[in-house]
């Protein structure tokens, strides 16, 4: 029987595969990620080895906090005039308040660039470095659905057999993903360069196929010993689907995309990391 998960991804990280860097903004360094798709995590699962991830964009905490920035809430609301949040953060249809981080962006730009000139000591080197430390705290938070282990059914069973009925019972729960149309980022930039919305539909399409191979991973019953990796992989694959779906709702706006391209570099290597374990759990399990 073929190995699990991961051969497929471990040789496209030996080939290099990559996507060239997409400008969003000028002020912005442009950010290179590593693109995954969801066709891609399904023939992951069923076909290799865990392999490491590497991406080129550090978006840890760490890094952002290094950052003059880094601890601004770049979606919080608008104050209105009386100092009270403006209506803008009730609006159902940007729970997150996402579209907020524009103008908290472009307000931070204008405010140093107002102190430094009023202190006459602005450059367009200054401006740069201020438009760099953004861009390195910028990032989107997502709220999106996790799962805890009281939320798994589960089997007492843990023998080698009980795990391979579990890995088709995956198998069968991640077949939504094969319906994706192709590399997310892929269709981003494709949308960002031809603002064609064919690519936006396709990519609303690979964020409800994720909401399905979510809502079905969550149905599979799970060997006790699997429970863990198991609750890893569904709330990977939550987040990094709603990720994707408020990517193809914010795309024409350039800070809050820039944002969320952060967020997806993130989400994709946690989502990678889990699918490690998961792989790992499968290979120290014996005959």
């Amino acid at each position: 029987m073929q190995r699990l998960y991961f051969r497929h991804m471990e040789e496209r990280a030996e080939t290099g595969v990559g996507f060239s860097h997409m400008a969003t903004l000028a002020a912005f360094s442009a950010i290179a990620l590593l693109g995954v798709s969801g066709w891609q995590i399904y023939q992951v699962f069923v076909r290799g080895n865990p392999v490491n991830a590497i991406n080129v964009v550090d978006s840890s905490t760490q890094a952002r906090a290094s950052t003059p920035y880094g601890s601004v809430n770049w979606q919080a609301p608008p104050a209105s005039a009386s100092g009270e949040p403006a209506a803008s953060e009730l609006e159902a249809n940007d729970p997150d308040g996402i579209s907020n981080i524009e103008g908290n962006v472009a307000r931070a730009l204008l405010s140093s660039y107002v102190m430094l000139n009023e202190a006459g000591i602005y450059t367009p080197e200054d401006g740069e470095k201020i438009a760099s430390d953004i861009a390195t705290s910028l990032r989107a938070n997502v709220a999106y659905k996790t799962y805890t282990a009281a939320d798994i059914k589960t089997d007492s069973n843990v023998s080698y057999d009980r795990m391979l009925a579990y890995r088709n019972d995956l198998r069968i729960a991640l077949e939504p993903l094969l319906g994706n149309p192709g590399y997310e980022l892929g269709l981003f930039a494709n949308y960002i360069g031809s603002n064609d919305q064919k690519y936006m539909e396709q990519l609303k399409t690979a964020s409800e196929n994720y909401r399905k191979a979510v809502a079905q991973t969550a149905a599979v019953t799970v060997p006790e010993d699997a429970v863990e990796e198991h609750v890893g992989v569904l709330n990977a694959l939550s987040e990094f689907g709603t990720v994707v779906e408020r990517m193809a709702g914010h795309a024409d706006d350039a800070f809050a995309a820039a944002a969320l391209l952060q967020t997806y570099n993130t989400a994709e290597q946690t989502m990678m990391t889990s699918f490690n374990a998961l792989a790992l759990y499968q290979k120290g399990k014996k005959i």
